[in-house]
């Protein structure tokens, strides 16, 4: 059973032996390097395995399953073995036993690569000789998507889940937004052409990530350690982060102006590996939170468009399941400004690139993206967009009618 080292860097965290598969049989966690671990899973007794198990990527992205078949992989653990579960997020990866490998030699932030994905008319690859690593061995979410370099500059490529071109188009609508806010920190994605693809277009991001600076999932800072039976997730997150240098005013602003303008696009999708924060790579102090990314899950996405009275029953995978919950936590409402948000306009001519997009489909989304920024601003000025105490109040005000009336009734019956 061959054994590697657990590596962050040149540093080594602990060993480990993998079986056939890939996976891990066996982990020393009892010379392990607590200072420099994963923080991921650090409250588990088998921390270190749940966290190798959840880097691989998932066989449901894309054609991940074709692409590993061509190569007689079978496993997403064994093709994370095949490329030392290198990243272009942190900088972890293996290294067989007396192999001689170094992070210089190895790391993908200064080493070319080859994507899986090829664009049209463009050059993706720099001119050092390529890496036979691959980054995308660590690529999450159900997306077919690939790391790729454009002049020397490592970009993520995303492509959408079906015929269409709306999560990428909703990408570039939400970055447009944060431009519009004049929030400065996002991912700011761009619409391209994918080659072979059966969608219009596809977009691309730069990484936010560099030898300097790495992100650190929320779902990973959470689970580092317990939670207290009387804090909320969020608030645990928060505690966390602030224990590791953050500052705790800009992180609220940051993830209240997130819960704010995820409402406006009706993003359903900022689980807890889609937020996160950038750490230092020596002092492994947190910064600030991550660049907004992965808002392309939004504007209902591959459902049906909701009516008008569907809008405040939206369910999120997030800190909590309803949007309406996550308006909760926030303290400043003021950050978004109403008068700066995109018109429906700019977002009817986005989706009119794709020439797939059927037209009343269109513009019933614009019609609840406008619905959605009057709620939002109701809300703003302090009304309770909750539906269950609007019914509430409905039954309040009926009863309180029916009172009077039986009141006024026997009034004139005690006058005859």
């Amino acid at each position: 059973m061959p054994v590697y080292e657990l590596m962050r860097k040149n540093e080594r965290v602990t060993l480990m032996a993998l079986n056939q598969s890939g996976g891990i049989e066996k982990c020393d966690y009892k010379n392990i390097n607590r200072r420099i671990a994963p923080l991921q899973e650090q409250i588990c007794v088998d921390g270190i395995q749940r966290w190798w198990g959840k880097r691989a990527v998932p066989l449901n992205q894309g054609k991940i399953k074709h692409i590993l078949e061509q190569q007689g992989i079978f496993y997403p653990e064994e093709y994370l073995v095949k490329n030392l579960g290198l990243s272009l997020t942190d900088y972890y990866w293996i290294r067989p036993i007396d192999s001689g490998l170094t992070w210089e030699m190895v790391n993908l932030y200064q080493n070319d690569f080859c994507g899986s994905l090829e664009l049209e008319d463009r050059i993706t690859s720099g001119r050092k000789p390529l890496s036979t690593y691959t980054p995308d061995s660590t690529l999450q979410g159900e997306l077919e998507k690939s790391w790729i370099i454009l002049e020397n500059k490592r970009y993520l490529v995303k492509g959408n889940r079906d015929y269409l071109s709306a999560e990428s188009i909703n990408e570039v609508f939400a970055s447009y937004l944060h431009q519009k806010q004049g929030y400065d920190n996002y991912s700011g994605y761009t619409l391209l052409k994918i080659k072979g693809a059966a969608y219009d277009y596809g977009c691309c991001t730069e990484a936010f990530t560099s030898e300097q600076k790495e992100f650190v999932s929320a779902y990973a800072v959470i689970t580092s350690e317990k939670q207290k039976n009387d804090n909320s997730t969020y608030e645990h997150f928060i505690h966390v982060c602030e224990q590791h240098g953050i500052d705790a005013g800009q992180l609220r602003y940051d993830l209240e102006y997130q819960i704010m303008s995820d409402f406006i696009i009706s993003n359903v999708d900022r689980h807890l590996n889609n937020v996160g924060i950038l750490r230092d790579a020596d002092s492994l102090c947190f910064e600030r939170m991550a660049p907004i990314f992965d808002s392309g899950k939004s504007l209902f996405v591959s459902e049906a468009v909701p009516t008008d009275k569907e809008l405040l029953k939206i369910k999120t995978a997030s800190f909590t399941g309803t949007e309406l919950g996550l308006l909760k936590y926030v303290r400043d409402r003021s950050l978004v400004d109403v008068v700066k948000l995109p018109t429906a306009q700019k977002l009817w001519e986005l989706y009119h690139k794709d020439s797939k997009m059927d037209e009343k489909r269109i513009e019933l989304i614009c019609e609840r993206y406008e619905k959605k920024v009057e709620l939002f601003q109701r809300w703003q000025n302090g009304q309770d967009l909750n539906p269950r105490k609007s019914y509430n109040r409905g039954i309040e005000r009926s009863a309180r009618v029916q009172n009077k009336e039986l009141q006024i009734e026997e009034e004139e019956e005690l006058e005859r």
